[in-house]
Parts: C-alpha cells; sequence; structure tokens
C-alpha cells in the first residue's frame, strides 16, 4: 500500500520496481518461460519484437531495438510479394497446403538451379520438432547449360532440355512429388522469376538452331548502378545471353559464366548476388538479391569511421526479423535450410577477414608460433635437418574474439575454472 506522503519521484521508482517484478514473474510462471506478447515495433524498420529482446542499454519503460536495423543504420529492399499462387500454398490450411509445406525442401531441390552440398547430418528422427544440422562447409554449384552426350539433365539444365518432358524429368529424381503441383509452381517460376526466364530463353535459341555451338550466360554481379531499388529485377538486370565467342561484352571476374556444354562444375561465391535466389527459388521466386558487396549503409553512415557497407550479418540480421507480409518464416524446414546456410556464409565472411588481415591484427605475436618453433628446436636432435620447421608453414590464428574458435573455448575454460 503506497504511503499518502509519497512523493513524485519515489512513486515513479515503486512503479518501475513493480513493473520489473511483473515481467519477471510472467516470463517464469510455473518454471516456463513465458515471454509474453510480441507487442513491442522497431521505430527505424518497424520488425515486431518482445520486450526481453530489447537492447540491454535501454529501459523496460523506453525500450530501443538494434538487432534489426542497428539503430536506422541498415535499410534494405523489402522481400517481394511471393506470386498468389505459392502465397496460398504458405498460408493455407487445406490439404494440399499442408503437403507443400511438409515436402517444401524436396520442391525447392528439385526446382534450384543450384545443387545444395553440405555434409547434412540426418541422425535425428524423433517426432520432436524438426531441425537442420549440417558438419563442414556449404557450397552451392552450377553446371553447364546442357548435359553431356549420356548424361541426364540436372537443376538449371531442366529448364532448357527436353522441356516437353520437363515435368516427369523432375519426377523421376523424386518420386514422392504431386505431380500436378509441380507443374503448377514450374508455371509460376516461368512467370516471375528473371533467372528463370532467361534459362527459357536460351531453351528457345537452342529450338530455333539446333545446331549453334557457341551460346552461354553472364550471370552479373555488380549492383552498384541499380538505382531501381524496390522494383523487381527484370531478366536483363540478372543475367545476358551471348551468342557467339563473347569478345564484345566486358568481362568481370565476379560474373558466373555458363557454358553451353563444358562438363565441369563451378562454385558460385558467397559473395555474388545470386547465391541465394538461385537456390532458394520457393523463397524467393522473384529473384530478389542476396548479399552483396555493393551494400551501402543508410544515408552514407559509417560504423567504426571505417566501414560504409552493410556486412553479411547485419544484412540476415534485417532479413530474417518478423515483419508484416514477410512470408520467410512459413517455410519451415526450407527455412531452417536457409537460416543455416546463411549463417555459415557469415562465418567464411568472418573467416576470411581474419585470413587477410593478419598483419593488422598482429597475430604473429601470438604465442603458438614460438611454441613452434621452440618444437623444433627441442627436438632437433631427434629428426632430420630438412625436418626442421615443417609444422610451421602460413598459419592462420584465429583471436579470443571468434567465436567457438580454440583460444575463445580455452578463454570460457578458464572463467569456468576461475568460477568453481
Amino acid at each position: 500500500m503506497p504511503s499518502t506522503s509519497e512523493t513524485p519521484v519515489s512513486r515513479k521508482r515503486r512503479l518501475q520496481k513493480e513493473r520489473v517484478e511483473r515481467h519477471r514473474q510472467r516470463r517464469f510462471d510455473g518454471g516456463r518461460l513465458d515471454l509474453g506478447i510480441i507487442d513491442q515495433t522497431c521505430l527505424h524498420c518497424g520488425v515486431r519484437f518482445w520486450l526481453c529482446e530489447k537492447d540491454r542499454n535501454s529501459s523496460l519503460s523506453s525500450p530501443r531495438f538494434a538487432m534489426c536495423c542497428a539503430g536506422g543504420k541498415v535499410r534494405l529492399a523489402p522481400v517481394l510479394d511471393p506470386p498468389p499462387y505459392l502465397l496460398d500454398l504458405y498460408t493455407s490450411s487445406c490439404s494440399e497446403a499442408i503437403s507443400f509445406r511438409k515436402n517444401i525442401r524436396a520442391y525447392n531441390g528439385i526446382l534450384a538451379c543450384t545443387s545444395f552440398g553440405a555434409n547434412i547430418d540426418e541422425s535425428f528422427q524423433g517426432q520432436g520438432v524438426s531441425n537442420f544440422k549440417i558438419h563442414g562447409q556449404i557450397y552451392h554449384r552450377v553446371g553447364s547449360l546442357m548435359p553431356d552426350e549420356g548424361q541426364k539433365p540436372v537443376f538449371v539444365q531442366l529448364y532448357i532440355y527436353d522441356t516437353d518432358h520437363e515435368n516427369s524429368n523432375r519426377l523421376h529424381v523424386m518420386r514422392d512429388l504431386n505431380a500436378e503441383m509441380l507443374q503448377n509452381l514450374q508455371n509460376m517460376l516461368d512467370t516471375s522469376n528473371p533467372y528463370i526466364q532467361n534459362f527459357r530463353q536460351v531453351r528457345d535459341l537452342l529450338q530455333n538452331d539446333a545446331d549453334s555451338a557457341e551460346i552461354s550466360m553472364r550471370i552479373f554481379c555488380d549492383r552498384s548502378n541499380d538505382a531501381r531499388r524496390y522494383n523487381a529485377p527484370a531478366a536483363s538486370d540478372v543475367a545476358a545471353i551471348i551468342v557467339g565467342d563473347g569478345y564484345e561484352v566486358e568481362p568481370s571476374n565476379r560474373d558466373i559464366v555458363l557454358n553451353l556444354r563444358d562438363g565441369t562444375l563451378q562454385r558460385i561465391s558467397e559473395l555474388h548476388p545470386s547465391y541465394d535466389p538461385l537456390q532458394y527459388v520457393l523463397l524467393f521466386p522473384n529473384g530478389d538479391d542476396g548479399w552483396h558487396l555493393d551494400i551501402l549503409l543508410a544515408d552514407n553512415t559509417r560504423i567504426n569511421t571505417q566501414r560504409d557497407t552493410v556486412t553479411p550479418m547485419q544484412f540476415y540480421s534485417y532479413r530474417l526479423q518478423i515483419r508484416p507480409g514477410n512470408c520467410l518464416q512459413r517455410a519451415g524446414r526450407l527455412y531452417q535450410q536457409y537460416v543455416v546456410d546463411q549463417y555459415s556464409k557469415i562465418e567464411q565472411h568472418r573467416l576470411n577477414y581474419l585470413r587477410f588481415n593478419q598483419s593488422s591484427l598482429r597475430l604473429d605475436l601470438y604465442k603458438g608460433i614460438a611454441d613452434a618453433i621452440h618444437a623444433d628446436d627441442r627436438d632437433a636432435d631427434d629428426r632430420d635437418a630438412g625436418d626442421i620447421g615443417q609444422n610451421i608453414g602460413r598459419r592462420i590464428i584465429l583471436p579470443s574474439t571468434f567465436i567457438g574458435g580454440p583460444r575463445q573455448m580455452y578463454q570460457l575454460y578458464q572463467d569456468a575454472m576461475a568460477i568453481t
């Protein structure tokens, strides 16, 4: 019961304390974590949050959120709305839509333009929440536009080769899919996806000139001159079909070049904006770009006075948030694969930074290299002279700030031992 002589300052403190106590009781009521209602909104980008996700430096009465757009520094084009047919499959409760969402990874895999390579851990076979776990690195690969003689078409080749039997060719790879639904998804992508429209143009060129052997496709990497930020990309914006030797086209070492037949597989760089839409055609049916090096921070702002571009972590932190009309979270198991794929990309970007900035980080002063040299000196009497220093080579040192690295794990171990 508040005192009648309570001052305004003490009353404000009491109400704040009661608010915090109610918040704690609500979260841990009955031994279960209750996050309450998702009723908070970022003032900069409109993302919805729970109150417990606020910035630790902000108060409960005036919460601020920074994990989405870094306080307004990151502004990205919204993901384009999916076509009505796909939107209905994502949101409907009919049996066809439920079957689609259950098998969405299979549908996306058979319609994707690139292959998904990873050591997938499928040891979990229980009835609990689905999960997607990998070991090692993820890579996307793409082959030539046409299969070699005697080979069956796969991935992008299915959009060009023997398209009169395209649906049956896909069902030969995965037999448990709904043929009618698969055909409807193909028709939808023919209409909305700019990459697939380019592949269909290659098909038409080959049908009109079956003897042509000098057709290739160049998928552009440069996005720095695209001023139409919120428009759906056109087929000519993302790729060019080259008829002839291609010498008149200015080359770029980051573009993806697909030859007609060369029998080789090339790996898609995670720096390429087409890395995501070529693989996740059911998440980005309109060909929305993924992260690339030319995305600038909002209003030419800089972070730490050194960087004016958006990092992969900032890009996917922005894209994965809950927003009105965002259907990414409805993709179920395909969404899980997408999240794991992008986290792998973020980790690779961090490792590349450490690899190419060893001198600026002064990692040559770490004790590990000195230990390796001293070990060689101690064991020199037991080995041939030619073997001295064989374990040094070019060593990449991961500092303790790299999450999951050996130095960070050892630091956590030391902290745990200090506590106990």
